[in-house]
Parts: structure tokens; sequence; C-alpha cells
């Protein structure tokens, strides 16, 4: 959602974002596919920020874009060298946080987008990762990370450092099969989209 209320959609195979009303209205939609500034190739997560500014993950483009509520390009992040497959990306305190998926990584970027340091690779181990998708931050200010591939949400101080994890693969009550992104809600609790398991689950 964005400030207005409207629902925000990066509609990935289209190569655009869309923006409907709290009602399901049509109101506009920005992108469209290629390489152009305004452009966008396999869109896929999208973080909104407090002035009501859409940072798109425009992964096979390599960049993270920032566009205006009118959908003008303010700005991009990367390129060739900088991610290999940038997934998603949140802006926390001073940060921004950026999953890049093929190179099993988390890269931080000051609001500035000038580069700062990254942590992971791939692997099972705390802290490893196998295909790290969507973010999201938790009450505590804790970095929460859906690491599809190893079937699991870890957790991360900003700086890097592993705090716990949670799920494991199978069907079960609190197992994934392929969890793909999460939010937390007002009072604090974490939602998961369980993708293979074709399920929500809800944590404390």
């Amino acid at each position: 959602f964005d400030k207005s209320g409207h629902i925000v959609v990066v509609d990935s195979d289209n190569h655009r974002v869309q923006v409907f009303s709290e009602q399901g209205k049509f109101l506009k939609q920005f992108g469209g596919e290629g390489s152009l500034d305004h452009q966008l190739k396999d869109p896929y997560g999208l973080y909104i920020d407090s002035d009501g500014n859409y940072f798109v993950a425009d992964s096979s483009n390599k960049l993270i874009k920032t566009f205006s509520p009118s959908g003008q390009l303010l700005r991009k992040i990367g390129g060739k060298g900088v991610f290999t497959c940038p997934y998603h990306c949140v802006q926390h305190d001073k940060y921004l946080l950026v999953s890049d998926n093929d190179e099993h990584c988390i890269k931080i970027f000051d609001r500035d987008g000038k580069f700062l340091y990254k942590f992971g690779k791939k692997g099972e181990g705390e802290g490893e990762f196998n295909e790290p998708r969507c973010l999201s931050v938790n009450k505590a200010g804790h970095l929460m990370v859906c690491d599809t591939g190893n079937h699991r949400v870890q957790v991360f101080e900003l700086s890097g450092k592993f705090v716990k994890m949670f799920g494991k693969k199978g069907s079960g009550i609190g197992e994934f099969n392929w969890p793909f992104s999460t939010a937390v809600l007002s009072d604090g609790r974490i939602v998961v989209t369980d993708r293979w398991n074709h399920r929500i689950q809800i944590f404390e």
C-alpha cells in the first residue's frame, strides 16, 4: 500500500507496476518492457518510502530504480558488476537493503545509493543463503530475509550479524516449501507466504 491507501502491484511478467484503489479500481501504471530509464525488465520486489516514492527491483536490468509517485524516474542504483539479480529492497534507518538472489547475499547501501557492505554467501549454515528473496524489518529493527531455497526465514542485525532463524523444509506447521515474502503486522506478528505449500503462515 502507498500512503494514500492505494494497492501497488509489481506485475512482473508484464514488466510494469500497477496502482489500484482500495476497492480494486485501476488508477495508473508505469514501466513497460525494456532497458530505458522509464522501463522495467522482470521487476520483482517493491518498497514505498514515506514520501510515496517507489523503489523497484528491476532484476533483469540489474538495477534498483526509484520512481516518484507520478512514475518519473528519480534515481537508479546498480548496473553491471553491482548486482546479478536484485530481487527486493527495503529502506530502514539510514540504509537501503537489497537481496541479490543469484549472488546469494544481502547488499547494503546508504540512502544516496553508495555501496557500503554485503553479507552472506551460498550455503546452508547460519548467515548463508540459497536464493534470498523478499525482505522486511521487524519491530526490533532486525532484518528478516526469506531464505527461499533453504526453506526458512533468517533474522539479522543491520550489520549482518546473525540473530536467529526459523522454519525448515516440510508441510507441517511452522515448516516451509519455498517461503517467498514476509510482512510485519502492527502487533508485531510475522506473516510468511509459504508458496509451494499454498498457504500463509503467521508467527508470534
